[in-house]
């Protein structure tokens, strides 16, 4: 039996890296494609390295490219690659324009899809992971969910795959895996930054940075803060400001994307974290810092209903209100990380349920 793990930015691998070590321990015969949506191929490669995963065993390498353009680009090239050599299961984590895609080709190719992270929903359809996370639901056999919430989620809206299994966060494994190193790690000294006295800040969403007015607003709202903001840039972030001549406040310092390790370490260091992202609002939560979410609405709802995290909107405008709170924040809020998400063992549950879906072909 042979699994294929297909993924294509740097949070999947960070999902996929723990999935891939229990597997092989298990004895089942997996390997990685890579589509190549995280254009910059070097900071992939170190990824890859850095979480122990080997070369991939196909790299796609689409790139950057309208949406429609990427969708299409890997459909094609995993169809080609399926007409080869097809898994007997293909893992597809997360909710990006590479994995709707590898649902897609699944599909069309009979390759059944369990979905890793699987029941996540924000609400809001503006958002390309809304759509995403929901169509590759509704193809896949086997759910993978993060959380109960994720369950009753797909629960309520009657997704006909053959078994739902809550197995906890693959991405608490690989923080866990790592906490004793990054705990030694001292990035924010060789960057000039206090402990317990700066903002970590991630902003890459088409709702934040696509529309100069609110990437404007939002790094004004920032900038007001009274710490300052170590924002590490998205490529695609980075070339929007340049396109439109975005400033950034004397107290926001603008840093390169950082290895996964790094990232991390800073979180950790740092008083409270400023994103839009879904990876980074977990990993703020589960190091124990409050976080100002830049969106209208999070899949994460969970983390803002135990008091961890506040909804401020893309431009950031609620960032001045809720600083207080976030800065005062004691460690009750974050108690609940184990019973939310696991207890680090999520890895161990997803094999399971791919042994068992693999040996009788559909599940109990």
């Amino acid at each position: 039996m042979k699994v294929s793990i297909i993924l294509g930015t740097r949070p999947q691998i960070i999902k996929s890296a723990p999935v891939y070590s229990a597997l092989g321990e298990a004895g089942l015969e997996c390997d990685i494609v890579n589509t190549g949506q995280h254009y910059d191929y070097e900071m992939n490669r170190q990824f890859f390295a850095e979480l122990s995963l080997p070369p991939p065993a196909a790299n796609l390498n689409v790139g950057a490219g309208p949406p429609v353009t990427q969708v299409s680009a890997i459909v094609g090239a995993l169809g080609e690659i399926f007409e080869r050599a097809r898994p007997d299961l293909a893992i597809v984590p997360g909710d990006t324009n590479s994995a709707l895609a590898a649902g897609v080709a699944c599909s069309k190719s009979g390759v059944p899809i369990a979905h890793l992270e699987s029941g996540c929903r924000s609400g809001d359809f503006r958002m390309a992971e809304e759509v995403n996370r929901r169509l590759l639901d509704h193809m896949s056999q086997l759910l993978l969910c993060p959380t109960a919430r994720c369950v009753e989620n797909v629960r309520a809206e009657e997704v006909l795959a053959e078994e739902v299994v809550n197995v906890g966060d693959t991405m608490y494994d690989s923080l866990l895996k790592f906490i004793p190193e990054v705990r030694s790690m001292t990035v924010h000294e060789r960057l000039g930054l206090k402990e317990g006295g700066y903002a970590f800040m991630t902003l890459h969403r088409a709702e934040t940075v696509d529309d100069p007015d609110v990437l404007d607003e939002a790094l004004s709202s920032v900038g007001q803060l009274p710490l300052p903001v170590a924002f590490t840039v998205h490529p695609r972030t980075r070339a929007r400001m340049k396109k439109f001549g975005t400033k950034v406040e004397r107290n926001v310092r603008l840093l390169d994307p950082l290895p996964y390790q790094e990232t991390l370490a800073l979180i950790l260091r740092s008083k409270l974290v400023l994103t839009d992202s879904g990876g980074v609002q977990k990993e703020a939560f589960w190091l124990r810092r409050p976080s100002m979410i830049l969106r209208e609405s999070t899949e994460w709802g969970e983390i803002v209903d135990a008091g961890a995290a506040f909804l401020v909107g893309p431009d950031g405008r609620g960032a001045k209100s809720a600083y207080p709170k976030a800065s005062r924040m004691g460690r009750e809020p974050f108690a609940q990380a184990k019973s939310i998400f696991g207890g680090g063992n999520a890895s161990a549950k997803v094999v399971r349920a791919v042994t068992e879906f693999l040996r009788l072909g559909s599940p109990r």
